[in-house]
């Protein structure tokens, strides 16, 4: 079995980027790919698994679009169970932030609602989330509205819900 991956260049900043066959395993800013081991838990998950530096073409594609402002709705990748140790709760939580229109945002009360889960087991979820952008829990905000914890920092969460407003056709004054 074999995945690949990339240094993405972005607007925000350089994103860690893997890929197999099926599709994207881990998009995540790189302080953060160091913590969530990625390497690690995709090796075991797939001891033969063979990793070599390469373009990861369809998920970069996807990563141009979207900061080109044509984001397209990513819809949830159900080849991550196969690589990832995934519990029902967060795989409802993910396919519930999927589902967030691109340029709204709903706070951890409203995904709690939606999948009959405690708002602060949602955060812990949220937080585990090793897709950024593409699985986008930086639409999810505070119940006030505010913005609050995002693996890539208060400003690249800010940064991609204006850039998403724009793209929506959202006048920011």
């Amino acid at each position: 079995m074999r995945v690949e991956w990339t240094s993405y260049s972005s607007p925000i900043g350089a994103l860690t980027v893997v890929q197999c066959e099926a599709g994207p395993l881990v998009i995540e800013y790189p302080s953060r790919a160091v913590t969530i081991k990625w390497a690690v838990r995709l090796r075991a998950a797939v001891p033969e698994l063979h990793m070599e530096q390469g373009s990861c073409r369809s998920t970069t594609d996807w990563l141009d679009e979207y900061f080109a402002g044509l984001p397209r709705r990513f819809s949830y990748p159900d080849h991550l169970k196969r690589w990832f140790d995934l519990s029902a709760a967060q795989i409802s939580v993910f396919k519930t932030l999927c589902r967030i229109p691109i340029g709204e945002t709903r706070s951890y009360d409203d995904v709690a609602r939606a999948t009959r889960l405690h708002p602060r087991q949602i955060g812990w979820l949220v937080a585990a989330n090793h897709l950024a952008i593409l699985i986008p829990c930086h639409r999810v905000v505070g119940k006030d509205g505010s913005l609050v914890g995002y693996g890539g920092g208060l400003a690249r969460k800010r940064w991609l819900l204006d850039h998403e407003l724009r793209a929506a056709g959202v006048v920011l004054r």
